[in-house]
Order: C-alpha cells, then sequence, then structure tokens
C-alpha cells in the first residue's frame, strides 16, 4: 500500500520543521512547501528573488536534512487579492483588520492546500499548535494542549472541506518540546526567536503605508472628541487607532481616556473616561463559519439556530458564556453573560464547546 503523501508547509521556522521531522518519522511521504506571499514593493524596484530569501533558505536547509523535496510557491496574487486587499478595504471602513484570519482561510489553508493537492499530496500540515479530531464523520478543529501557544482562534474560518485534509503533529506538544526536538537532530533554527506577523516584515514598522500606496487612500485625519462635542486633539489618520486605545491619544479627561468608535465619514475618534462605555454584551458577527452538526438539530449549523457555549472576541482572551443566535446572510448576534471590553470592527469572535472550535465571524459592531 502506497504511503500517505503530505505536503508541510515550511515557513522556515522551528514549529514546521518539526512538524516534517514528526511526519516523516511516522512513515509518511512528505514534502515541504514554502509559500512566498509578498508583492513587490509599489514601484517595481524589489523583485523577489527565492535565492535572497532567508525563510526560503531556511526552509531548504531542513528539507535537505531530512532528505525531502521543497517547492517555493509564489502566491503573492492570492494574497493581495484576499489579505492586503482586504485589510486595506478594512481600514478604511474604520475597522481594525485581522490578517492572519484570512491569511489562514483563504492563502494556506486555501491556496496552498490547492498547491499541495495538485502536487499530489493526501493532506496538509502545518506547524499550528492545534489539534484535529474526528467527531461524528467530521474532522474538527480543537485548541492545542499548550494554551499559552493554542492558534485555534486563528484557524476558525478554516471550512470543514479544507480541514479534512489537515494535519497538525504539534497539537499535543508544547513550545520548550518543539525546541528540545529540533536541537536535538541539529536543526539550526532551534533556538530561533518566534515571528509574528513576518509576512509583513518586508514593509518596515507600518505596513499601512504600503496599503495606501498600492491601493490608494484607506483614512482620513480628524478629532479626538467627546459626546459633549468638546474637541481634544487632532489625529493625521483614524487607521492608527483602535476601539479600546488608551495610549497615545493626547487626551487628559482626568483619567484614562479610551477610545469608544471610529466614525469613517468625518474621520473623528470619539474618545471616552467611562471603561463600560467601551463595553458590550450583545456583538454582531458576518462572514461567519460553521462546523459539523448541531447537535440540537442534527444538522448542519443553519438561520434560526440558537446555542450556548463559550465566546472570545480577542486572541488569548478568556472564553465568555454567551448565547449565539444565528441570522440571516451569513450573519449571527452574541449575547455574552459578562460585558466584552473594547469589541472591535474587523477583528474576530470565534465559539468554543470546551476546546472544540464550533465557528466564529467577523465583528460588525
Amino acid at each position: 500500500m502506497a504511503k500517505k503523501r503530505v505536503a508541510v508547509g515550511m515557513s522556515g521556522g522551528v514549529d514546521s520543521s518539526v512538524a516534517a521531522l514528526m511526519l516523516l518519522e511516522q512513515g509518511y511521504d512528505v514534502f515541504g512547501v514554502t509559500l512566498r506571499v509578498l508583492p513587490p514593493l509599489a514601484n517595481g524596484a524589489t523583485p523577489y528573488d527565492p535565492e535572497n530569501d532567508e525563510s526560503v533558505l531556511r526552509a531548504r536547509a531542513v528539507a535537505e536534512r531530512l532528505g525531502i523535496e521543497h517547492y517555493v510557491a509564489v502566491c503573492d496574487d492570492a494574497f493581495t487579492e484576499r489579505v492586503l486587499k482586504r485589510c486595506h478595504d478594512d481600514f478604511a471602513g474604520a475597522r481594525t483588520p485581522n490578517p492572519c484570519c484570512y491569511c489562514n482561510r483563504y492563502v494556506k489553508f486555501g491556496w496552498m492546500l490547492e498547491f499541495a493537492l495538485e502536487h499530489g499530496a493526501d493532506f496538509l500540515s502545518t506547524g499550528h499548535y492545534v489539534n484535529v479530531k474526528e467527531v461524528g464523520g467530521v474532522r474538527r478543529l480543537f485548541k492545542g494542549r499548550d494554551a499559552a501557544k493554542d492558534q485555534s482562534y486563528f484557524l476558525f474560518g478554516v471550512p470543514d472541506s479544507a480541514m479534512a485534509r489537515v494535519m497538525t503533529p504539534l497539537g499535543d506538544m508544547e513550545k520548550p518540546e518543539v525546541r528540545e526536538i529540533a536541537s536535538k537532530h541539529g536543526f539550526e533554527n532551534a533556538s530561533a526567536s518566534d515571528s509574528q506577523d513576518i509576512c509583513f516584515d518586508i514593509y518596515g514598522d507600518d505596513y499601512t503605508n504600503f496599503l495606501q500606496e498600492r491601493f490608494g487612500a484607506m483614512t482620513r485625519p480628524g478629532n479626538f472628541v467627546t459626546a459633549d462635542g468638546k474637541i481634544w486633539n487632532s489625529h493625521e489618520g483614524y487607521h492608527r487607532y483602535t476601539v479600546g486605545q488608551r495610549k497615545g491619544l493626547g487626551v487628559a479627561l482626568g483619567v484614562p481616556a479610551f477610545v469608544q468608535s471610529v466614525n469613517p465619514e468625518t474621520g473623528d475618534i470619539l474618545v471616552t473616561a467611562d471603561k463600560s462605555a467601551v463595553s458590550a454584551s450583545e456583538v454582531r458577527i458576518q462572514n461567519c463559519q460553521w462546523h459539523g452538526i448541531n447537535p440540537a438539530t442534527g444538522r448542519a449549523y443553519a438561520a434560526g439556530d440558537t446555542f450556548e457555549c463559550e465566546g472570545m472576541v480577542r486572541y488569548r482572551q478568556r472564553p465568555t458564556r454567551c448565547m449565539v443566535k444565528i441570522l440571516e446572510d451569513g450573519c449571527a448576534l452574541a449575547s455574552f453573560e459578562q460585558p466584552q471590553f473594547a469589541v472591535t470592527p474587523g477583528q474576530c469572535a470565534v465559539f468554543y464547546d470546551g476546546d472544540m472550535v464550533l465557528g466564529g465571524g467577523w465583528i460588525v459592531r
């Protein structure tokens, strides 16, 4: 019987490197794929050269050490349309984008999965700290064992059809264990620091400048104002501020001031000293993705369904009990037992049954 063939998304980091090693030791036919998602800079002066890309070189070195094939897959068009353009649109609409949720849904477990299947893979694996287990005949997403590294929040949007092809060998491991394995096998990246938002490193400290250069103006200057109409200060662009922010506002209300909301029509940012005014018990979401079967109905989750679960409106937040009602047009309304601070349009609300991800969506208000 032929070995199952697994493509491993290799970023050049320690997690995906160890994932490839583990799958190889488990007897799978493994090959590596390194995505290059970044388009050239707006002036076209920086053509992409994989031979000078450190992440490609690191991934290739690990692949050579393991004796597996390695591909460089350039998907800058998909990344531009599905991630960068969406982030630009979010900023323009006074929303705070969550690029990792877009990237996982549409690029890593969308475009890269298709690439893997076209190259003969049966499964796609990554170094994410999550678990995938079969429940009721459907492969479902669960939290990883390492609570400090769990990434299930960012993968809620991956549809069941894609999850059926996903393997996550690090789900029951903790980061120190992964580093120990890497060190034991002589991986040069064993002690490398973790990378965050590495996709945007090429743009420097402020990738929003790149978004505006590439897609046009997305924000406008305005004022910091209070509910009584008083103007406290001005700003150069509301994309630099998010709901709940209290630093860098230049507003002196005698107590900490928070961003309550942003008006994209005027550019004005409403600030308040009342922290409760920045909290909400009801959260409306859109573009929802639900998983598996609703046990109360025996069918897929659908409009009209209401269920109790735990939800979180930002990464690493402690899940809170809530009641979710699925609405029409891919929307839902979540009512939380306790008010949630700084519910931010553009971010994601994700819902759980214990460690199992039920689904979620993008926050509207």
